[in-house]
């Protein structure tokens, strides 16, 4: 599998206060000879984690510091901004047992098809798969797309926050564009309430995002 001699691919990835796990994320994107470009924007952290980007040297990469929180949507928006790739990749910063593989199993798909989107989906067993596959809510960071649907969403109205990929899925529903659930095995993601010290604090921001996402997904179906 050569896509980079079909189509130039830029991997994404956004980051605020992931210093214990950047590194390794980072490590696998720049190993990775399907990608052309990563450029990690770094979402105004106030811990160590722009000094571990810091520490990388490679061509491919490129860093954006925001000396002020964009949220997600806002540093995707302005890393697409950045690049003139043709297939995005965007992924999370605080993955665990993320591989070369994963990488590849997403981008595969989009060497037969430019009109789709892929998305990873955490393996949480046989049942949870099955279920997500079909009819689970796909909110995960880890997808796939052509650079020209992502355009076509860039300057939507509730594209801000963390409502990027409730915004992209609503797009490519309402327009038939195919939606490929993808099983990433053994890929783990750290819960918002464990990357804070302050474990009540993490509980209450991810309960305030998790109702700012249900009211943009009423408004996506209004």
């Amino acid at each position: 599998m050569e896509i980079n001699n079909i189509m130039k691919t830029t991997a994404i990835l956004p980051i605020f206060n992931e210093e214990k796990t950047v590194a390794k994320v980072l490590s696998v994107l720049l190993k990775s000879k399907l990608l052309n470009e990563i450029i990690v924007v770094d979402d105004a952290s106030t811990d160590n984690s722009l000094n571990i980007i810091k520490s990388f040297k490679s061509s491919k990469l490129k860093i954006i510091h925001l000396k002020e929180n964009s949220g997600k949507s806002g540093a995707v928006k302005i890393a697409v901004k950045k690049t003139r790739s043709d297939i995005l990749f965007f992924c999370d910063g605080d993955l665990h047992d993320f591989k070369l593989r994963h990488i590849k199993k997403l981008l595969k798909p989009l060497q037969k098809d430019r009109r789709s989107m892929t998305v990873g989906i955490r393996n949480r067993g046989i049942v949870h798969n099955i279920f997500v596959k079909k009819f689970g809510p796909l909110i995960t960071g880890e997808r796939a797309v052509p650079r020209k649907i992502f355009e076509e969403v860039i300057e939507h109205p509730l594209m801000k926050d963390y409502a990027m990929e409730f915004v992209l899925n609503d797009y490519c529903v309402k327009n038939s564009i195919p939606i490929k659930r993808m099983i990433l095995q053994g890929v783990k993601q750290t819960n918002k309430p464990y990357k804070y010290s302050n474990k009540l604090r993490g509980v209450m921001l991810l309960l305030k995002q998790t109702i700012a996402l249900m009211i943009v997904y009423v408004k996506l179906k209004a």
